[in-house]
């Protein structure tokens, strides 16, 4: 009998010792051996703002999660179907084939910019506000390529996707640059001989007139003898004085079509003089365009009046003297 209390005794004590044992092995797989798995399984959200939904959906999908059913958000600043938000953001640790759900640019209405590079500056204007944006004159310079106030580059670029209304920087051109030309002495020497060796060399020139007592009518009197390339000269000729025969000036008239709307306007300007009547201006501008005649080297003669037709009606007339 003793023997058999011992034998149980035996058991049960090694029964205690297995239960002891369970239940530190059950402990550490609870405290310590499940969450170092669990910790073990999670992955980071990558960073998909900003991407391409398609691009975000493969990124996704690489990292092992899911990306839900997008939210698109219409008339959004950015890119059309590109990526604004995302839930769980960036670097968030999650559980395998979770799902992320992905906020979608539906887009802005875009209009390519059309490509104005080689035209005139009017043309150009007209040419990006009929297309609704919105041009202006950024900078000018020198170009030996170009003529004057001829578009040398804009800026976003031909093709570039942009809303309306957009501003469009252009850069103009001064044409070649001047260079500057030493005359000979032309004095006491016929006014008649030396205009056309003036203009061949690109010199537009002013005629005064006033009377001398040695030298003879028609004869230089006095010049300047340094000047520009596509500059003015003016000669003081010997004869009398407000004589204008043949004799002209550059008409400095500046005209701007009205703003109002956004339509182009077809801008008459008629001019008389002492040579009579004629036009000077007759195309379409859009509106806020500054037609400048003084540039367009319009060369009028005695006294001159100068009418302004916009859309076929008289807008208004300037007496010039």
């Amino acid at each position: 009998m003793k023997e058999f209390t011992n034998t149980l005794w035996g058991m049960v004590k090694i029964s205690i010792y297995c239960l002891i044992v369970m239940g530190i092995v059950g402990l550490l797989i609870v405290f310590i051996i499940i969450p170092q798995w669990i910790k073990s399984t999670e992955i980071l959200v990558p960073n998909v703002e900003g991407k391409s939904y398609h691009h975000a959906v493969l990124a996704l999908n690489k990292a092992g999660l899911e990306p839900g059913k997008p939210i698109q958000i219409e008339n959004s600043s950015k890119p059309k179907a590109s990526v604004i938000k995302q839930d769980p953001p960036a670097n968030f640790s999650i559980k395998p084939h979770h799902t992320v759900k992905l906020t979608v640019s539906g887009g802005a209405d875009l209009t390519p910019v059309p490509s104005v590079v080689g035209k005139s500056r009017d043309a150009a204007y007209e040419t990006l506000k009929s297309a609704g944006f919105r041009p202006i004159s950024a900078a000018s310079v020198h170009s030996t390529n170009y003529l004057p106030e001829t578009v040398i580059a804009q800026s976003p670029a031909e093709g570039s996707l942009y809303k309306r209304g957009t501003t469009v920087n252009l850069l103009e051109s001064l044409g070649r640059k001047p260079q500057n030309i030493s005359l000979p002495d032309l004095q006491n020497q016929l006014v008649s001989e030396v205009l056309p060796a003036l203009k061949a060399i690109g010199l537009n020139v002013e005629i005064e007139n006033s009377p001398h007592p040695r030298i003879q009518t028609g004869r230089i009197i006095r010049h300047e003898k340094l000047v520009q390339s596509g500059g003015i000269i003016t000669l003081l000729v010997s004869g009398k004085r407000d004589k204008t025969e043949n004799i002209g000036r550059w008409l400095t008239h500046k005209h701007t079509v009205s703003e109002e709307g956004d339509r182009s306007r077809e801008i008459r300007i008629v001019i008389s003089d002492r040579y009579g009547e004629r036009e000077v201006v007759k195309a379409s501008y859009a509106p806020g365009i500054v037609i400048d005649l003084e540039k367009r080297r319009v060369r009028v003669f005695g006294p001159t009046l100068v009418v302004v037709f916009e859309d076929g009606k008289k807008l208004y007339e300037r007496h010039y003297q």
